[in-house]
Parts: structure tokens; sequence; C-alpha cells
């Protein structure tokens, strides 16, 4: 009786899950306000984080340097955060300017914001400020893409990221059928809806008022949803650019990816922890759709664990010895059908190559190497590296 119970109660909140991921996916063909043409406007500082980046930032550069945007109005400042490799050399190299952070246990991406954002506030030369990561290729009209949302009264931006390489393995095949979900259907959904957009680690774009007035307060594991739920909790949207492109490179190894998946996973079970609450008083309080959205997104599973539990709990639901009324049976599979349609759309949203149809053939092996990892994480109690 409990397990025919548990099983009803989650086969239904496993529907409206999906039934919610299919209207932020229908929603996200809805037709787009006309960006109207705007000039070069802002100035931009460009902020990248880097530790042991020799190999990578080299190519970063080059394509900010080659961006379509005044150079005038533009600047590229990377901070190397205890780097013990050359990446002080490459940047410097190329004449673009390169801070030193040294601060011990204070490492990572959050703390290098922290402590770089006052310094480039007292020098008053920016409108905006762009974060990227050392690994990040921006196109050609990022700066122009975000400049043009700003002069339409966006306050904080998020570019679209994707993986460089999907074809090279089965990992990044799986990795950009994540991306093509989050990005074409789920962010840009909420961004047709009016919702506030994820932020996303690379790619995020901020007016120069927003860091005057919030500083940056983010230091976790996910300092990029860190911030995003705290800007959501003081009635900030985030806008999402989808033509405002960036591509990124993956760890290829699966000791690498692992650690970097068990990095954000747990760090978002930290980030849940702190501001599920408030967004739900806030949500219910004061009726804030953006707020209840948000809380949604940090109760989503990783999309992996939830094409596991699907199938679980199907296979469950079927076992002979189950009780339940047949119809809560249909209840799984529609939720199922939702979740391997939304799957399609994104696949073709994305206009993914064979390569990474072929790789959803590993899906099964897939999932249950993630549900390792998550289980792992929670086994020993703690998120990965901060790099």
């Amino acid at each position: 009786m409990i397990v025919d119970t548990f099983l009803v109660s989650l086969g239904v909140i496993f529907l409206l899950v999906m039934v919610y991921l299919a209207f932020l996916a229908v929603a996200s063909f809805w037709p787009a306000g006309k960006q109207r043409p705007c000039p070069p406007r802002y100035r931009f500082a460009i902020l990248i984080p880097a530790h042991n980046e020799e190999r990578q930032i080299g190519a970063t550069l080059e394509h900010l340097l080659a961006v379509d945007y005044p150079a005038g109005l533009y600047e590229i400042i990377v901070v190397a955060d205890s780097c013990r490799d050359r990446t002080v050399d490459e940047v410097r190299s190329r004449g673009v300017t390169c801070w030193q952070y040294e601060r011990g246990e204070d490492r990572g991406k959050g703390y290098v914001l922290q402590w770089a954002f006052p310094r480039l506030l007292a020098r008053g030369d920016h409108d905006a400020f762009v974060v990227l990561d050392a690994d990040s290729h921006v196109d050609i009209g990022f700066l122009r893409a975000v400049n043009s949302r700003f002069c339409q009264g966006a306050r904080v931006v998020q570019g679209y990221t994707q993986v460089r390489h999907p074809e090279r393995s089965v990992l990044e095949s799986l990795a950009f059928l994540g991306f093509a979900l989050n990005r074409n259907l789920r962010y840009r959904g909420r961004s047709r809806l009016g919702l506030s957009a994820n932020l996303m680690g690379t790619g995020m774009c901020f007016t120069r008022e927003i860091i005057e007035r919030f500083g940056w307060p983010a230091t976790s594991m996910v300092e990029d949803i860190e911030y995003q739920m705290f800007l959501l909790l003081h009635g900030v949207r985030v806008v999402f650019a989808s033509d405002a492109r960036i591509s990124v490179e993956l760890h290829r190894s699966r000791q690498a990816s692992a650690r970097q998946r068990a990095r954000w996973d747990m760090g978002k079970v930290n980030v849940r922890n702190r501001f599920l609450g408030r967004l739900l008083r806030r949500g219910f309080g004061r009726g804030d759709l953006r707020c209840l959205d948000g809380a949604m997104e940090l109760l989503l599973p990783p999309f992996a664990i939830l094409f596991f539990l699907g199938i679980l709990g199907f296979v469950l639901f079927s076992c002979r010895w189950c009780h339940c009324h047949p119809c809560m049976r249909y209840t799984w599979l529609a939720g199922i059908l939702l979740l391997l349609a939304y799957t399609g759309v994104g696949l073709v949203s994305a206009r993914a190559g064979t390569r990474v149809y072929r790789a959803l053939l590993s899906a099964p092996l897939f999932v249950l190497w993630r549900l390792k990892v998550v289980l792992q994480e929670i086994w020993r109690g703690r998120p990965g590296s901060r790099w």
C-alpha cells in the first residue's frame, strides 16, 4: 500500500514536471519581439577568470579581438587565479591586460569576480561587464547582440552557449543534447514568456548599475546559479540573447567530466537549500511568477536522472504486484512520451548532426553513469573542486 501510494505520487509529479517542460518548449517557438538596430554604445569590460589556462586562453583572446565592435568600446581583462603555468605570459604577449590574483583558499570564479568588480568600478570607464570562461569562443557579433539588448532596457543578459565539438566524442554529443534542451527550449521559452532566463557562468553580461547596486556576493561552487537566484529575489530579470553566441570546450575524459558534473550537481543542492524557501515565499506571497519559476528550476533534477526516474517508475508500475488503478500506468506513459518528444524537439531545433543522433544509443549507459556520479557525491556529502 505504501509503495503504491509512493508510485502514484511520484507519477503525478513526474507528469507535471514534463507538462511544465513541454509548455516551455512550446513557448520557445512563440515569435520574439523585434530587435531594433542599435549602434555600438556601451563600453564593455570583458572579464575572464583563468586558472592554468595556457593552452586555451590564446584562442579565446583571438576570437575576442576579432569581434565586430569598435576596439575603443571594449577592453579585455584576464584575471590569473593562482596560475602556475604560462597563462600570464600568453595573455600579455597579445597586448591584453592580465591581473594576478593570489588569495590562498579563496579561489574560484566567484571570489575572482568579487575581487575584480570593485577595481573595475573604481576606474569608472565601463558601462557594462561581460564574464567569460577561459575556453569560450565568442561569435563575431556577440557584443553587438548584447549591446542591442542593453539599449532596449535589459540590465542582465545571458548569451547562448553551445558545445564546440559535439561530434568528437559520445560525452560531448550527449552534452550537446543537454545544452540544446536547456538553451533552445527551457531558457528561450522562459524568455518568450517574460520570465527570467538562467545565468550559465560564461556569457553573463551586466550593466554597471547592477554591479554597483549588488556587487558580487556569489562565491559558491555554482556562482552563476547563486547570483541568478539572488537577482530573482531582488526583482531583476535575466534576458536570454539567442543571437549572442559562444562555443565552449568540454572535458573529453569521463573522470574530468564527472568532477565537473559533480560540482554542478552538488553546488545546485547547496543553492537550493539556501534559496528555495525564500523564492517560494516571495512567489506565493506576492504572486511573483518569476520566483516560482526559479524555485521550479532549483527543484528540477539533471535531465538524465529525470529520464531514469521516468523509465524506472513505469517499469515498477507495470509489475503485477502493483495494485494501483491501471490508469496510473498511463500517467507514467504520458510523462515518458512527453520526455521523448521534448528530447526530439530539442535535437531538431539545435540542428544536431548524425553523430549526436548515434550517440543516443549510448544514452542508457550515460544515464547510469550520471546516476552513479550523483550518488557518489551524495554519499561523500561534498562537491568537487572549484577549478
